[in-house]
């Protein structure tokens, strides 16, 4: 039973000094944004309308909302 305890503890002593080398000093490439591979575009694209009728929808609230406080003063 100690021989395997030994062993357990070696094993994870040998883990974490292998965990702890050498960095790798060469820089990631910048992630590139979704809209500009290309994998998204067409999702991006109904986003982009959608908050264009969003806008639409909420200018002609906001332009009924005048009226209606126009006419009841």
């Amino acid at each position: 039973m100690k021989l395997i305890v030994n062993i357990v503890l070696a094993v994870l002593l040998l883990a974490s000094v292998i965990g702890c080398g050498k960095k790798d000093d060469t820089p990631a490439p910048p992630p590139a944004k979704a809209a500009e591979t290309g994998v998204f575009k067409e999702q991006m694209e109904a986003l982009d309308q959608a908050k264009q009728v969003g806008q639409i929808l909420q200018d002609g609230a906001d332009q009924q909302r005048q009226k209606i406080e126009e006419q009841s003063q």
